[in-house]
């Protein structure tokens, strides 16, 4: 038995129906912030009666508000459904089974409260609200939470919330007699002290009674005891106190410390620990547990991170009545599991859209992505918008170009009087994603259908992806130093494949294999994949009247002096103008081949081009007045400082919201 389905309505952030699918066993759920994870969460604990945070009150900021506050839902609607119940299960649950013994569980709060302020909870199971419900059918499911930034240490120490006196409470179960038994026949030495081994005691009790009836005489005056503990289980359970030991099996119990002294990482860990220990008792008892767990990353380094998921994974899978249910912003935990436990979590059109990864078609890419999908990677699970490139050189720098883009697009906006955009990729919450190569036909598919997908699921993220041309390369005749041409042992003409580089002007066929994808994926709703029209992200960089600054990057990186800072001081001396574009052409060639050179690298001119240009924005956002009066003029300037080439403007603007251009 699991849930397999729940829908919320009314609560929090969701006035449309809100329809959340669940798998058996693990489900994580990522998303940006707001996007409606912890709803998800408080519905599962309303509905199943979660009570270690004291069984969720209602109050009037629960009723989902219009953000212009002219609407308030009248109710709360939350509807829970079970699956896969065995034969035993349906007959436990049968006031709650349908007709096709599933399992329903539902919960229906009114926006009116009562004259003390409360809120009515109707809970009903099945299909109708006049169904026999019972009550007691609540105690076959165990609902479990850990909240985020858990007190961890507030847990763990004894008392009446302890959750190690929770553990060992079910730990006990019937078989409490003998604990108490041995605690009240030590306190009954203590108090006797028949043996003469408690003296100091005996004497101290002595001498409070004493005072107590010199103070209050003996009518009006009290007797004391002393004793170690209460004898009550509850009582001796609830003192018991956890301590620790940074490292494995060390059994010198005077080596343990409080865990007051421990790191709050480790302290989470020990107070998860122990809900694990309680749910390996859990398993013979109750025919489900539910486990809620809020960022599960708090106070953990990734590594940690890591192993935690791992095992969380492995008990979700052994125990056949566990069904855990996680939210996470942490890309560790999202690259760490496979895929099909993946849930996305995104806020739109006032519902909460909830797509487990597991139903897009990812077809044969499914195997790629489980092994690719790492930490830099995993970020585009997070993010309002993704846009996917190639290589290093993209992805350091389009973050920088975004900057450049947006200013002229908002002063456009601005002369226009329509809305603007945010002014770089952080604010808009894009991600920008290097995928190693021209792997798009994998990732893309999330978003659109492409490389033979057919689904109709797909993320509701905006994603765009750049990708180069490259036109393929000629095959040319190789001469000696004589100028005569050579020949193989054939007698036929040595050729050698040379690099082309196209004018402006051209319109050259690329061999990109990601080319043929285009097509297919700029008919989606949210995928858009856009290509250099030369040659490659630095050439046509280079070409779109940009060698004055990129040849003076390349001057201050090349290690020796020589023809090649003279002829980048003689590119950037023309200051972008050329008579005509077989001069440019041959800038931009020379820019390219000294960017990939030995003595610079694409990564180390992308960075430095990057400085250069984040350097001349500072110097004009540093300009702008306290009134933002002369604000156009600052984005007319940003704009001004490199021309972009026209795909990348498209990529930028798409992934951040700002239709096609």
């Amino acid at each position: 038995m699991h849930i397999s389905k729940l829908n919320i309505s009314g609560y929090k952030n969701t006035k449309e129906i809100s329809e959340i699918r669940l798998n058996k066993g693990l489900n994580v759920l990522v998303g940006e912030n707001g996007s409606g994870k912890t709803t998800i969460v408080n519905a599962l604990r309303l509905v199943l009666r979660e009570n270690e945070f004291s069984y969720m009150n209602i109050d009037e900021d629960d009723f989902y508000i219009s953000l212009d506050k002219q609407y308030t839902a009248p109710e709360i609607r939350i509807d829970l459904t079970l699956e896969s119940l065995s034969s035993n299960e349906q007959v436990t649950f049968l006031s709650w089974c349908d007709a096709d013994n599933n399992a329903q569980l539902h919960l229906e709060i009114n926006s009116n409260p009562n004259r003390k302020g409360y809120y009515k909870k109707e809970v009903w199971g099945g299909a109708s609200k006049s169904s026999i419900f019972e009550d007691e059918t609540f105690d076959c499911i165990d609902c479990i939470y850990l909240p985020p930034l858990r007190d961890a240490e507030e847990k763990l120490v004894n008392g009446k919330r302890s959750r190690l006196a929770q553990l060992l409470k079910k730990q006990y179960g019937d078989n409490k007699d003998s604990l108490v038994k041995n605690v009240t026949d030590f306190n009954f030495q203590i108090t006797s002290n028949a043996e003469n081994k408690y003296n100091e005691i005996e004497e101290a009790k002595i001498n409070i009674n004493t005072k107590l009836e010199e103070t209050l005489g003996q009518r009006l005056g009290q007797s004391i005891n002393l004793q170690f503990a209460e004898t009550s289980f509850n009582k001796i359970v609830e003192s018991i106190k956890m301590v620790f030991f940074p490292g494995i099996k060390q059994n010198d119990s005077d080596k343990f410390r409080d865990i007051a002294i421990n790191s709050l990482g480790y302290n989470n860990l020990l107070y998860i620990a122990t809900v694990f220990a309680e749910l390996e008792l859990l398993k013979d008892n109750n025919m489900m547990t539910v486990l809620l767990i809020e960022e599960p990353e708090a106070h953990l380094h990734p590594q940690l991170q890591v192993k935690f998921i791992k095992y969380l994974e492995g008990i979700a899978r052994d125990l056949e009545n566990l069904q855990v249910v996680i939210t996470t912003h942490s890309p560790v935990l999202a690259s760490s599991i496979d895929i099909n436990n993946l849930i996305h979590i995104s806020q739109k059109e006032e519902r909460i859209v909830a797509i487990p990864l597991k139903e897009i078609d990812l077809g044969e890419s499914k195997n790629y992505i489980n092994r690719w999908l790492d930490v830099t990677k995993s970020a585009l699970l997070f993010s309002k918008g993704i846009i996917l490139v190639e290589g290093i050189s993209e992805a350091m720098l389009i973050p920088t170009l975004a900057k450049i883009v947006l200013a002229e697009y908002n002063k456009t906006a601005l002369d226009n009087f329509n809305p603007l955009l945010p002014t770089s990729l952080e604010e808009a919450g894009v991600s920008t994603v290097n995928i190693n190569g021209i792997n798009f036909k994998h990732f893309m598919k999330f978003f659109s259908n492409c490389d033979d997908s057919t689904g109709k699921i797909h993320l509701p993220i905006l994603c765009s992806g750049i990708t180069d041309n490259d036109p393929p390369k000629l095959k040319v005749p190789v001469y000696d130093e004589k100028d005569e041409l050579i020949k193989d042992k054939d007698k036929e003409p040595l050729t050698k494949l040379q690099d082309t580089f196209p004018l402006p002007s051209e319109l050259p066929v690329g061999a990109n294999s990601a080319l043929q994808l285009i097509d297919d994926i700029n008919k989606s709703k949210w995928g858009r994949l856009y290509s250099s029209p030369l040659k490659t992200f630095e050439y046509d960089l280079a070409i779109n009247s940009n060698t004055n600054i990129m040849a003076k990057v390349i001057c201050d990186l090349w290690p020796t002096e020589g023809k090649v800072k003279q002829r980048c001081i003689s590119i950037s001396s023309k200051n972008n103008e050329y008579d005509n574009e077989y001069e440019l052409k041959e800038d931009a060639e020379f820019i390219f081949k000294h960017i990939d050179a030995d003595e610079v690298g694409k990564g180390i001119y992308a960075q430095k081009l990057t400085d250069q240009l984040e350097l001349q924005m500072r110097e004009q956002l540093d300009k702008v007045d306290d009134t933002k009066s002369n604000i156009n003029d600052i984005y007319s300037n940003i704009s001004g400082i490199m021309d972009i080439p026209d795909y990348i403007k498209k990529s930028i603007i798409w992934a951040c919201n700002g239709g096609e251009v």
